[in-house]
């Protein structure tokens, strides 16, 4: 500063004695302005912020030296900025001091204009210095501001795309509730965080937590907790206080702060999800964010469930099937060897021994017929191979069953071979087998191949014979040859498959997937 120490420690004196005043009267002149945002704000607050607006400009001007005001300014950058007020605002309205000092400066000096005229030129020169540190300080903090926004930002999205990744790699129920509790408490930064679905009516699960503290409850009432009432309301609450509201919950006295966001699909609500004790509490950027999120969560939980329950249907889709194929092989095999058993031993009692040769030699091949036919079957209930050794093993030991038993020639090719996903490898599998039976039973075919083709990102089947054919036409609508159970088996993994046949020149069947 250009100015005396003498004359800045005089003016010092003069303005700290009128502190209150003065800062009363900046703080209205700032309240008035027209369309800024401090209007938005209670007198009391802007009065504050006077007060150590006052008490920066009296510190530079005891010391003469704008180091000493530095922290004075520091805060008052991050007050402003935290208070959501632009630069040019807080700049006008710190200029607003100016006009409220003036009086009492030129009522104190009235017999000096010198030193009235000096001690006015020493203000300027001590706001001008304090504004513009004050600018630069600001600046420097809203790049800060954007480039932590920046960071928030990235992360969610990040957070958002692994939660869409484990939605479209159809992960088990237990491994996206894992994800979904990990990537809530990424984004809150709470210690710990639970996912409550509906189970009965009227109660909630705790399918999974992790952190800290744990629920001390497995179910929770949907009446009358916390968790409940966010469900049924269908928007987030949380609470940031030490309450019996809060403990409540969790029955658990080491929750501090608790957030709940619902969990809906298409306005369905299956649950929620909360997250508990962020350090410093839970704020409505944590809301914004979690809600964001759990919209994502929900599709990827429900859809996870929606898997879940098809692989259960598939399961008894499958003991139906065997049932039938028990019924219409084994059933019929040993019903036929129970006739040529007793038209043997209707011969042998009328000493008929050529027809009762014959009938034994039938018997034996019904019962050969119904033992292959059984291990066939029992190898199709659980292929133990498929899961040890992967399909091109489990498919190969099956084409070698096929030509075993029926006589069919038996090709098989294999490009680029990898292991798949176990339940993408258990549909294949069914597929080929369906095709296989199809051939044996149906085509009358002389030869078989299977050509099966894994590239990056695709893998091809083809299954060919050079049997009777048919007319894929008529053999959708009639339901027949097995091709509905292919077509739902493909289907279930999100694959395309191609039929092509005609009567009396085979069959092909295509089958590709992404994987």
């Amino acid at each position: 500063m250009t100015k005396t120490i003498g004359t800045s420690r005089n003016l010092a004196e003069l303005l700290r004695s009128h502190q209150g005043e003065i800062a009363s009267t900046w703080a209205k002149k700032a309240r008035d302005l027209p369309n800024t945002h401090h209007q938005q704000f209670p007198l009391e607050e802007i009065t504050t912020w006077t007060f150590k607006g006052l008490e920066t400009i009296i510190a530079m001007l005891e010391t003469d030296s704008g180091q000493a005001t530095e922290k004075h300014i520091s805060e008052i950058t991050l007050a402003r900025l935290q208070a959501g007020l632009p630069i040019y605002e807080v700049t006008e309205g710190f200029l607003l001091s100016k006009e409220a000092m003036l009086p009492i400066i030129l009522a104190s000096y009235s017999d000096d204009s010198p030193k009235a005229i000096e001690a006015i030129a020493l203000l300027d020169t001590c706001l001008r210095l304090i504004i513009n540190r004050f600018e630069r300080l600001y600046s420097e903090a809203m790049h800060r501001q954007l480039l932590e926004e920046t960071d928030k930002r990235i992360a969610e999205s990040e957070s958002l795309q692994r939660t869409s990744t484990a939605l479209l790699q159809k992960l088990t129920l237990d491994e996206v509730l894992e994800i979904v509790c990990s990537e809530a408490r990424i984004l809150t930064g709470a210690t710990g965080c639970a996912v409550l679905l509906i189970e009965d009516e009227g109660w909630l699960r705790v399918s999974i937590s992790t952190g800290v503290p744990l629920p001390a409850l497995e179910r929770l009432p949907i009446e009358g907790s916390i968790a409940g009432k966010a469900m049924q309301e269908g928007t987030p609450l949380w609470r940031n206080d030490h309450g019996s509201q809060v403990q409540a919950y969790h029955r658990n006295p080491d929750l501090r702060a608790l957030l709940v966001v619902p969990l809906r699909v298409e306005d369905i609500s299956i649950g929620v999800i909360d997250v508990v004790n962020k350090p410093g509490g839970f704020t409505e950027e944590d809301i914004r964010i979690i809600n964001l999120f759990a919209d994502q969560a929900a599709i990827a939980i429900e859809n996870a469930r929606l898997h879940q329950q098809a692989e259960k249907l598939a399961v008894v889709e499958e003991r139906q099937r065997l049932a039938r194929e028990l019924h219409d092989s084994i059933t019929q095999s040993l019903y036929s060897v129970t006739l040529y058993a007793d038209a043997a031993r209707m011969a042998l009692a009328s000493e008929n021994m050529g027809v009762a040769s014959e009938n034994l030699n039938e018997l034996r091949n019904m019962a050969r017929e119904a033992m292959l036919d059984m291990r066939l079957l029992i190898f199709e209930l659980h292929p133990p191979i498929l899961e040890k050794e992967g399909l091109v093993a489990a498919i190969q030991t099956r084409l070698e069953s096929v030509e075993a038993r029926s006589g069919v020639k038996a090709d098989f090719t294999v490009e680029g071979e990898r292991r798949l996903p176990l339940h993408i490898e258990a549909e294949l599998y069914r597929i080929a087998q369906e095709a296989l039976n199809n051939v044996v039973k149906h085509a009358k075919a002389e030869c078989v191949r299977i050509d099966l083709q894994f590239d990056e990102r695709l893998f091809r089947m083809k299954v060919w014979d050079n049997g009777m054919g048919f007319d894929p036409t008529s053999a959708a609508q009639s339901g027949g040859v097995g091709l509905r159970g292919i077509e739902e088996r493909v289907q279930r993994i999100n694959g395309k498959v191609l039929f092509d046949s005609s009567p009396g020149n085979g069959t092909t069947i295509f089958v590709q997937i992404e994987v």
